[in-house]
């Protein structure tokens, strides 16, 4: 689609690439599982395998984590500096990386990037999130309750073993992780004549509504986000949550030219989620590699708690006229789209008892 000065809106990349779990690999190939960015769930203290495989045709492939810890000897996932060998496979070649989610840093989001060729693959998709949650707590999807601890999802109830020291207190709760991705590097920049709209790629999690498009739909401006004509949701991620429910929202820079804005309409949350007396927000700056760990004051609703739908989205309105927005839906506690949380999770054995040492193994495949 074009949008001014004969420079256009990309909505797909034919260079487009992806990690996926080996399990899921054949889906999406067939079109039976819908693309989305790599999204690990594991629990504060657990030690985690990656096994990565590179299935493109010619480049060189990675694995880097930030905010985990590693030994840069061997699960850096870059070559840099004396470090031994190559962190880096190619095609064909297999490479297994360790990280631990150190008790030190805590529950937070880890960004995953591609540094085989950091200066063309996180453009082109490969890049990720690892979500580090409570000790001994397991992941739930939301819709069909099926257990995804060791699979990949954007969004995940989080229910909290409270048998736990640590945990005594704690309530199960909703997770989202929003992976945003832009490459204009001219839009909002003092030259004239001055560039009003965005060009490029401009997702989250692979996906985009610009206005525009719905528009050409047939939505009037007035109507422009709640536009049946476009569709029932937009294509772009949809949080759902019961009123009250403690929410985690997760913003990852995951590839970024510019400074952007999130927020959630109708909603604070602490600016510093650890200390006590933060200042409430409801927008906060991020740029590329960046990452918000927004734990929603009050919950699903806010304070009032208060039904509705609301609007997450870049606050920038160029960024979001391009199709960086979605639907927060905060439902009645009965509505049974999605299971209620539960109030307790039973103890349960650690990862490496159940698992014993064993890896979640990701292929590198061409594709979006």
């Amino acid at each position: 689609m074009e949008v001014d000065l004969e420079r256009k809106m990309v909505f797909g990349n034919e260079q487009g690439k992806m990690y996926v779990l080996d399990g899921d690999r054949g889906r999406v190939k067939a079109g039976e599982l819908r693309p989305s960015p790599l999204t690990l769930h594991v629990n504060v203290g657990d030690c985690m395998k990656i096994n990565l495989k590179n299935e493109m045709a010619k480049e060189r492939a990675g694995f880097h984590v930030d905010m985990m810890a590693f030994d840069p000897k061997d699960s850096f996932g870059a070559n840099v500096g004396n470090n031994p060998g190559d962190q880096t496979i190619g095609p064909g070649q297999s490479k297994t990386y360790t990280y631990y989610a150190h008790p030190e840093y805590g529950e937070l989001a880890a960004l995953i990037q591609d540094w085989g060729n950091v200066v063309e693959n996180p453009r082109n998709g490969l890049f990720g999130s690892i979500i580090i949650g409570p000790k001994g707590s397991r992941y739930r999807d939301p819709i069909t309750g099926d257990d995804i601890t060791m699979k990949s999802n954007w969004r995940a109830d989080v229910l909290v073993d409270r048998t736990i020291p640590g945990n005594d207190n704690r309530k199960n709760y909703r997770d989202f992780s929003l992976m945003f991705q832009d490459e204009d590097n001219e839009v909002g920049v003092s030259f004239m004549p001055y560039i009003q709209q965005v060009a490029g790629i401009t997702a989250v999690n692979y996906r985009s509504e610009p206005t525009a498009w719905r528009m050409e739909k047939g939505c009037e401006v007035s109507e422009i986000f709640s536009c049946a004509k476009a569709g029932d949701t937009p294509s772009t991620p949809l949080l759902q949550a019961h009123v009250g429910d403690p929410v985690a929202i997760h913003v990852l820079g995951a590839f970024s030219e510019q400074v952007q804005l999130f927020t959630v309409d109708g909603h604070e949350w602490p600016h510093e989620p650890y200390m006590q007396g933060a200042d409430q927000v409801s927008t906060m700056e991020f740029g590329g590699s960046e990452v918000i760990n927004a734990y929603l004051t009050g919950g699903a609703g806010g304070p009032n708690k208060i039904v509705g739908d609301y609007m997450w989205k870049n606050q920038r309105p160029a960024f979001a006229n391009a199709g960086q927005w979605g639907l927060f839906k905060v439902m009645p506690i009965d509505d049974q789209r999605i299971l209620p949380l539960m109030p307790q999770v039973p103890s349960r054995k650690t990862a490496e008892q159940e698992n014993d040492g064993g890896a979640a193994s990701l292929t590198s495949t061409v594709g979006r």
